[in-house]
């Protein structure tokens, strides 16, 4: 299978920043301007482009479930691990982050249709939208709001995050039932299309091509659970709840999608382990090239 061009656009950002880095051209806290510029303009603007005009349909309710599970997988795995080889807080909250949120939109568009048929493409958006968005908006809040501060928030102050996170205003406007003006929305498209580039500039930026030893095992762990053990999950919940195949293929497909670019993002600027966050985007992306073709060789050949 070619290379899709959504996929090159991801890796060719993620080698410019990584050159950016070792040219000195740009200063040493660029990845953290760039990171908040994503947090609070281009991923507000993804989620109201992402959910204007959402519908669903009962059948595919698969689809949703799917990455739900898969989080509170990710929850019991990584949270035992934690305790097991005595992670810090904040590594513990970017596996959260990274490992439970997939990056389902821009790459897995492409890659299901251009795999599975544009027939498959509506599952894919499903999938996307009404679980990996709405994760990210109430799981992923969460998990930053728990894990960032350095000590335990209490319940209010976990909710009033939530409630003034960018991303939650922009699903609620988003959601509303109105006829978006052409400037606005051709306004809300492009500045959405600067979320992946902007954000892969910054993870290349802070990309260690050999990962210091105090995150190896986190990041060997977070990878092997992104990559094939949700997957198997995903594999095993389509199969025991009947659906067809192509439902089962996406559903597998999309569960094994290399860690969310914009929950990288969120890590690092909530200080999460922020080397092991541009590792678990950047070599997942970069194994995903070789590793998704393979996932799909039982489905396509």
């Amino acid at each position: 299978m070619s290379l899709s061009p959504a996929m090159f656009l991801v890796i060719a950002m993620l080698v410019l920043g990584k050159l950016f880095a070792w040219t000195r051209l740009l200063p040493a806290n660029t990845p953290e301007v760039i990171n908040r510029l994503v947090i609070w303009l281009f991923l507000p603007a993804l989620v109201i482009k992402a959910v204007h005009g959402l519908q669903f349909r009962p059948e595919l309710l698969v689809l949703v479930l799917t990455p739900w599970l898969l989080a509170l997988l990710t929850v019991l795995t990584v949270i035992g691990l934690s305790r097991l080889l005595g992670w810090r807080r904040e590594v513990t909250g970017c596996l959260l982050l990274c490992v439970a949120l997939g990056n389902t939109a821009f790459l897995g568009y492409p890659m299901v249709e251009a795999t599975l048929g544009h027939q498959a493409l509506g599952y894919a958006v499903v999938y996307d939208q009404l679980g990996s968005f709405m994760l990210l908006s109430s799981f992923g809040l969460i998990v930053v709001a728990w894990y960032g501060g350095g000590t335990r928030p209490t319940l209010p102050a976990v909710i009033r995050k939530i409630l003034t996170f960018p991303s939650m205003g922009a699903l609620i406007i988003g959601l509303l039932p109105w006829q978006r003006p052409a400037l606005v929305d051709g306004l809300i498209v492009t500045l959405a299309g600067l979320l992946v580039p902007m954000a892969m500039f910054a993870v290349g930026f802070q990309l260690k091509l050999v990962p210091s030893r105090a995150f190896a095992l986190p990041l060997v762990a977070g990878l092997g659970l992104k990559l094939l053990v949700l997957p198997a999950a995903a594999f095993a919940i389509a199969t025991l709840a009947g659906v067809d195949s192509l439902v089962t293929a996406v559903n597998t497909l999309q569960s094994a999608m290399p860690a969310m670019i914009t929950a990288g993002a969120l890590a690092i600027d909530a200080k999460l382990a922020p080397e092991l966050a541009a590792g678990l985007v950047g070599y997942g992306i970069l194994i995903a090239v070789l590793w998704l073709p393979l996932l799909l060789a039982g489905w396509v050949a």
